[in-house]
């Protein structure tokens, strides 16, 4: 476009003095013609904008970060005039669109990802395809803006879609298949209490050698392909604490939302891979006041899931304060482990996992931040800190 206005402010400019010094009907036409290109050209894009239809729909009304979801968008000329150079610019940071930029004439820009469309007169253009969202949140997918150029390229207009589709995404669960962060745990861990009966319970556990045979499930075991028992009313699993740290680090979007998803996620994959051992999991987090969800089944997983994607962030939330007060009830009194995801560290941080410590249970702290300051953190020694950086991979750092 820039070529374009420099060709034609020179021509303006050769056609002014060409009047000017020789006049005659031929230069003045030529210079009156040369003028009135700019102002058809800035008609015509009103008229582009006026009768150019957009309309965009997502497939499902539930979103799951990265999971494919149907996604089209139809471009409508609703006028008698050809529609030329029509750009499309599509939201990038938080969600992405299947194989957009193999199809011919799509290119990618700092803005995110543009194509150009020519629409003839009653023509519409239809494009389906799959929308990816990358995390959990509230925010806006599919095309951003939209961008009008003239035949001559002199002018654009560049507007933003009046009616974006706002999306409501939960975070996705993440099958760990080893727990590296503590892997000296001991997950069938049962402690007897006598005062309790010992009658057989309809829960099943994975089987631990020295279990009665008239205790094994066979149905469960089955179905499973391993070897299941049921507990006792008398046997106790040691559960495991979490907890979560619900202090957004900015009022910026494009900072808070990886870093809250990483959160949940680390929440989710940590009670998922639990549950796979029946191992019960309570799930700490304030939200103005204190919260908690449990789980103890991998069939109690999509119930977890849906409180967890309903956890709110606040700014200034004091989560520190929150901790220490579980620490002082009963909260993580019985647990085999505590896990602790957080997004900041400071001195009644410390305090409490000091307070902690005192317990004698065994504490693994996420540090989820786009640059982690571990050494913030008090060493102790039933303590493990491990830094996660918006973009890790859960699989190798948990």
């Amino acid at each position: 476009m820039k070529r374009n206005r420099i060709i034609y402010l020179l021509l303006c400019i050769s056609a002014v003095v060409l009047a000017s010094f020789y006049g005659g009907p031929v230069s003045y036409s030529l210079l009156f013609g040369l003028l009135l290109i700019a102002p058809i050209s800035l008609v015509y894009l009103l008229f582009v904008y006026a009768f150019f239809r957009l309309y965009q729909v997502i497939g499902v009304k539930h979103i799951t970060a990265y999971e494919p979801v149907p996604y089209y968008f139809v471009l409508q000329n609703e006028y008698l005039l050809n529609f030329c150079n029509i750009s499309i610019n599509m939201y990038s940071t938080f969600s992405y669109i299947e194989d957009f930029d193999q199809e011919k004439g799509k290119t990618s820009t700092a803005a995110g990802t543009s194509s150009k469309y020519e629409l003839l007169p009653g023509e519409s253009v239809r494009y389906d395809t799959s929308l990816i969202c990358r995390y959990r949140g509230d925010y806006f997918i599919g095309i951003k803006e939209i961008t009008i150029i003239d035949f001559f390229k002199l002018f654009k207009i560049t507007y933003r879609v009046p009616e974006p589709i706002n999306a409501v995404v939960s975070p996705r669960i993440i099958k760990l298949d080893s727990l590296k962060s503590i892997p000296d745990i001991t997950l069938s861990s049962f402690k007897e209490n006598p005062s309790l009966s010992t009658d057989f319970d309809a829960a099943v556990r994975d089987y631990v050698p020295g279990d009665l045979l008239k205790g094994i499930n066979w149905k469960a075991t089955a179905k499973t392909g391993k070897l299941k028992s049921r507990l006792t009313y008398g046997e106790q699993r040691q559960g495991i604490s979490l907890f979560l740290d619900t202090n957004r680090i900015s009022e910026d979007e494009y900072d808070f939302i990886p870093v809250e998803n990483k959160c949940l996620e680390i929440i989710l994959a940590l009670t998922d891979y639990f549950s796979t051992f029946s191992v019960p999991v309570t799930f700490h987090y304030n939200q103005s006041v204190p919260s908690t969800a449990t789980c103890s089944m991998a069939h109690e997983m999509e119930e977890f899931r849906l409180a967890v994607s309903n956890v709110k962030f606040r700014t200034g939330e004091n989560s520190a304060v929150f901790l220490d007060s579980l620490i002082n009830g009963t909260s993580f009194g019985n647990c085999l482990v505590a896990f602790l995801v957080i997004t900041g560290a400071d001195a009644e941080l410390n305090k409490a996992l000091y307070a902690l410590s005192l317990l004698g249970i065994n504490i693994v702290v996420y540090y989820v931040g786009y640059n982690p300051r571990t050494e913030d953190i008090m060493e102790l020694q039933n303590l493990r800190v491990i830094p996660i950086h918006p973009e890790d991979d859960l699989e190798t750092v948990l």
